[in-house]
C-alpha cells in the first residue's frame, strides 16, 4: 500500500538448475557463432537447434500439440510429423559452416540398455505363476568408460553429441500411469493393447522397460504387424518355408460376402432320414476342420526377401486361381498392356496373354476386381503394338464408313417422306 516500503524477493535458482519440464510445443535454442569467410575478417553466424525433448515433459504430448493424430503418433514412433518444421531450421543454417573439421571420428553414445536383465516365472505363495524380474547391478554402470565430453570436439561432432543426448532424453520418457494412454504411446506399449494383427517380436523380453499393473511393458520398436503369407508377397517377402506350419498368431478370418438373389435350397426334396444324415456328416466335417475359418499371421522375423520369378518366352504366364495376373506381383520378362480392345487381337494373332486386375473397386463395403488391360511376354509386345495401330485405322474406316451409311439412310427417309407429302397434297389438297 501507499507509504510502506516492500522488499522485492527474489529467486535465486541457480543457473545450473535443471528447469522444471511442462508440456511445450516448440522450444529452440539460439547459437551465436563466428565463421571465417573467403575474405579477410569474421562474419557472424547463428544456429538454430530444436531443443524441445529436452524440456517437455513427455514426448507425445508435446507431438498431439504439433497437431499429430494418435495413429501418427503410434506409426511413427516418436518421429517428429513437422516436415516444414525441420525443412524451415534447414534453410536457416545452411549459411553456417563450421570453421575445422574434427580429426577423430566423433565417439558414438552406446545405446541405453533395459534395466531388466531377465525374466523368471516360478510359482508363488497362493500356488500362481509369478514373473521374477532379475535388474541390472549398478556396479555394471560404473565399470563402463565415461563418455567423451561434447567440448573434445569442433562444431559438428558436438551437434552430433546434443542429437544423440536429445534422442536420450526422448528414449527415457516416464511410462504412462493409465491403460489407455499405451495405445497410442510412442515409446511403451503392454500386450493388452495390441490389436488383432500386432505382435511382439521373439527377443522382445529381452528390453523389458518395466511393470504396469501385473503386466509386463515393452518397447513400440518391438512391436510388428503380422500378416499373412499372400499379404507378405505385397510387401517384398515370402514366408520361410519351415515356418509355413508356425504362425505366430491366428485370428478369425473375415465372413464371406453372402450370394445376392434368389438361392435354391439344397435340401429340397431330400427326405428326413437323408437330411439328419447330411447334418451328421457337416458336423464331422466342422468338428476336423475347426481351423478352416482362421487366418495364420507370420511376423516378419518369418519371412525372407522375396522378388517374382523371372518368366523366359517359352514359359506360359503364371496366373492365379481367378485366371487372371495381379499387376502388384508381376513377374519380370511379362508387360502390362493397358489400351483397350488388345484382348481381341492377341486372341486373332494366336499370342498367349492373361487379364490384369490392378486391384481392388470399394462400394458397399465389398470389393470389385478391377480388371483392366492384358499381361504378354516382353517379345510380344511390338507385333501386339503395330497389329493395334493397324486394327484401330480399320476400325476408324469402318465407323466411317458406317456413319455415312447412317447419314445416306437419314436423307433417304428425308427425302421419300417430302416426297409423299407432295404427292398427298397434290392429290387429296382439294378436297
Amino acid at each position: 500500500t501507499k507509504g510502506k516500503k516492500g522488499k522485492l524477493k527474489l529467486d535465486r535458482r541457480s543457473a545450473h538448475q535443471t528447469p522444471k519440464k511442462s508440456p511445450v510445443s516448440y522450444v529452440l535454442a539460439v547459437e551465436h557463432l563466428s565463421t571465417h569467410t573467403n575474405d579477410s575478417g569474421n562474419a557472424q553466424g547463428v544456429r538454430f537447434t530444436d531443443v524441445t525433448r529436452r524440456y517437455a515433459s513427455t514426448w507425445s504430448r508435446t507431438l498431439s500439440l504439433r497437431g499429430a493424430s494418435s495413429k501418427d503418433i503410434k506409426e511413427r514412433r516418436g518421429q517428429c510429423v513437422d516436415e516444414w518444421f525441420k525443412s524451415s531450421l534447414k534453410r536457416l543454417n545452411n549459411h553456417f559452416r563450421p570453421t575445422t573439421q574434427s580429426k577423430d571420428p566423433p565417439t558414438k553414445r552406446e545405446p541405453k540398455k533395459s534395466p531388466v536383465r531377465s525374466v523368471t516365472k516360478v510359482k508363488g505363495s497362493n500356488g500362481k505363476m509369478v514373473e521374477v524380474l532379475e535388474l541390472e547391478s549398478s556396479d555394471d554402470e560404473d565399470k563402463k568408460p565415461a563418455a567423451k565430453r561434447a567440448g573434445d570436439f569442433e562444431i559438428d561432432d558436438h551437434a552430433i553429441d546434443e542429437k544423440e543426448e536429445l534422442d536420450d532424453n526422448t528414449a527415457q520418457e516416464v511410462i504412462p500411469k493409465s491403460k489407455a494412454a499405451f495405445k497410442s504411446h510412442p515409446f511403451y506399449v503392454i500386450p493388452s493393447v495390441l490389436n488383432s494383427k500386432e505382435v511382439l517380436h521373439p527377443d522382445a523380453r529381452t528390453r523389458i522397460c518395466g511393470v504396469f499393473k501385473g503386466e509386463l511393458v515393452y518397447r513400440r520398436s518391438d512391436v510388428s504387424t503380422a500378416l499373412k503369407a499372400k499379404k507378405w508377397l505385397y510387401e517384398g517377402r515370402k514366408v520361410k518355408d519351415n515356418e509355413l506350419q508356425k504362425p505366430v498368431k491366428k485370428v478369425k478370418a473375415r465372413k464371406k460376402p453372402k450370394k445376392q438373389g434368389f438361392q435354391a435350397l439344397e435340401s429340397y426334396g431330400i427326405t428326413e432320414s437323408a437330411q439328419n444324415e447330411a447334418i451328421a456328416l457337416l458336423d464331422e466335417k466342422k468338428n476336423e476342420s475347426e481351423d478352416d475359418n482362421m487366418d495364420n499371421l507370420y511376423g516378419i522375423w518369418q519371412t525372407d526377401s522375396w522378388t517374382p520369378p523371372y518368366v523366359s518366352p517359352s514359359d506360359p504366364i503364371p496366373t492365379n486361381e481367378f485366371k487372371n495376373v495381379e499387376k502388384d506381383l508381376l513377374n519380370p520378362g511379362l508387360t502390362h498392356m493397358e489400351q483397350p480392345r488388345l484382348a481381341g487381337i492377341a486372341r486373332k494373332l494366336g499370342i498367349p496373354y492373361a487379364p490384369c486386375m490392378l486391384g481392388f473397386d470399394r462400394h458397399g463395403g465389398r470389393g470389385t476386381p478391377l480388371i483392366r488391360g492384358i499381361v504378354v511376354h516382353d517379345h510380344n509386345v511390338g507385333l501386339i503394338r503395330e497389329a493395334s495401330i493397324e486394327w484401330e485405322s480399320h476400325v476408324v474406316e469402318k465407323e466411317k464408313s458406317e456413319r455415312r451409311k447412317q447419314v445416306l439412310r437419314k436423307w433417304k427417309r428425308l427425302v421419300a417422306g417430302l416426297l409423299t407429302k407432295e404427292r398427298l397434297e397434290r392429290e387429296y389438297g382439294d378436297r
